[in-house]
């Protein structure tokens, strides 16, 4: 988990820089995917950049099963959707990040990535994502998180299997719903 964090907290660093603008995201403080209700519990604003976390009830920052996170970056510097995906690769491939898969299509940017357990997190971890440019706001990105716990199906599979299931049936469904999903963010 705190891998997670601290590539997704790298790729920020990276991607952002310059000054602040005055917009803000509106935020709710519920979202609904899959028929699930998330609360916003954590938000963290860092000036060029903000980002907005949202669990299930019952679930805490440091024990959750799937998970909403909005980012914003209020992209000062005009980065592209080009300069974006090569900037993501790039920390991902310094991480050592294997599983992801990164592309611009109808002015959005689509992604996911699957993180392999670790020593301090022992779930897989899949995470897929839509951003596009809010005008007055900056590049807005909806990411689903949802972790897969090492069951002994999976565990008796080899890596780069459990990597194609994940792909078949976690990355292309959840894909769908965040393709289909209504952009309904704006900037106050």
């Amino acid at each position: 988990m705190q891998k997670v964090f601290f590539i997704l907290t790298a790729l920020l660093a990276i991607l952002l820089s310059g000054c602040t603008l005055s917009s803000q995201l509106s935020v709710p403080q519920q979202i609904t995917h899959n028929k699930h209700t998330y609360e916003l519990v954590a938000q963290q604003d860092l000036g060029p950049m903000a980002r907005f976390f949202y669990l299930e009830k019952g679930e805490s920052l440091s024990h959750w099963k799937s998970a909403v996170e909005l980012l914003l970056d209020r992209n000062q510097a005009k980065t592209t959707l080009d300069e974006r995906i090569a900037l993501r690769e790039r920390v991902y491939r310094n991480t050592g990040v294997k599983n992801f898969k990164l592309q611009a299509q109808d002015d959005s940017l689509y992604a996911f990535v699957i993180y392999e357990p670790t020593v301090k997190n022992n779930d897989w971890q899949v995470d897929v994502a839509k951003g596009k440019t809010v005008q007055g706001c900056g590049f807005v990105q909806y990411q689903y998180s949802l972790k897969i716990p090492r069951t002994k199906k999976i565990r008796n599979m080899s890596n780069k299997k459990v990597v194609r299931y994940l792909k078949k049936y976690v990355v292309e469904k959840e894909m769908k719903h965040v393709k289909n999903r209504d952009w309904q963010w704006t900037c106050e």
